[in-house]
């Protein structure tokens, strides 16, 4: 294998095992992801044809300097990349990364949890860090749960927001942050994450 081909085979590895570990970082916060893929995809429609003429001509570049034929990626590279992809899409599929940092993180919700009385008035503003993650927002549902949202954002391009966090003993009709597209996820014991829109 000559040393442009070990180049570009140890950069593709790089850059998909630093794709993957900054998913999986992402990944830890609910609702991080859904966000980012949403502004990934507005800046695509900008941004691909971009990469694919510069792509055509890096390639008309390196075809008449080098034979392209010449760059061969071995098959152990292909096993590599396809190992990292495996692993990194199972980990997601199954939060593994979230309940890990959820687990570090539930003593610190337990006892808000308990500290904290019960809302009457629906939502109450908490601004408050537990373990890894940002709380903004508490509430109780008198239909069943004890809610705290991480991370909230638009669904869409409309003005709706969709609300993403930790619920303890959540029912399943619906949450103080709305009903719609509402998904409640399972973490351990009592605890669960969940993901709702506030479009009625």
């Amino acid at each position: 294998m000559n040393t442009l081909s070990q180049l570009l085979s140890k950069l593709v590895i790089f850059a998909t095992l630093i794709f993957c570990m900054v998913l999986l970082i992402i990944s830890i916060y609910p609702g991080a992801i859904d966000s980012l893929l949403f502004a990934v995809t507005l800046v695509s429609i900008v941004c691909v044809p971009m990469f694919v003429v510069a792509g055509i001509m890096v390639l008309v570049v390196l075809g008449r300097r080098v034979k392209l034929r010449s760059i061969k990626i071995p098959s152990q590279i292909v096993v590599a990349i396809t190992g990292i992809l495996l692993v990194s899409y199972i980990l997601l599929k199954f939060y593994i990364p979230r309940r890990l940092a959820f687990m570090v993180s539930q003593s610190a919700f337990e006892q808000v949890r308990v500290q904290l009385p019960v809302s009457r008035t629906g939502k109450i503003a908490l601004n408050r860090k537990l373990g890894f993650y940002e709380v903004d927002k508490y509430a109780n549902d008198s239909r069943g749960g004890v809610y705290f949202r991480v991370f909230s954002g638009g669904s869409g391009l409309g003005p709706d927001v969709t609300s993403y966090g930790f619920a303890y003993q959540p029912n399943r009709e619906g949450s103080p942050f709305g009903t719609a597209d509402y998904q409640v996820f399972y973490l351990s014991g009592d605890w669960y994450w969940f993901r709702v829109s506030d479009d009625y």
